[in-house]
């Protein structure tokens, strides 16, 4: 009687074990998931502030100098594919908590 005690403990134990471990695998990932979210979000607003620059830079010395030149152009260019890129992925954010 005893050894089934043992037995049912150990075996008791052992679930509790495997299902935390799950639990922590799932946190552990959704945590991945959202750090790699932050990432890239960060890379894609530092994008954002240097096409601004450069359009800023580009207005200046369009300023500077009495007419437009490709600097504005440029940087105009930058600026609207650097928002393009943000607008792609709060879209894809979008998609994914619609779809959960």
């Amino acid at each position: 009687m005893t050894e089934i005690i043992c037995t049912f403990i150990t075996a008791a134990a052992t679930i509790i074990c495997a299902y935390m471990a799950a639990q922590g695998k799932k946190r552990s990932d959704r945590e991945d998931a959202r750090a790699e979210r932050r990432a890239k979000e960060g890379r894609l607003q530092l994008e954002m502030i240097e096409a601004n620059s450069k359009l800023t830079v580009g207005i200046a010395m369009a300023l500077k100098h009495g007419h437009a030149n490709g600097e504005v152009e440029a940087g105009l260019k930058a600026v609207d594919e650097a928002q393009r890129e943000y607008v792609e992925f709060l879209e894809g954010i979008a998609i994914e908590q619609i779809t959960k």
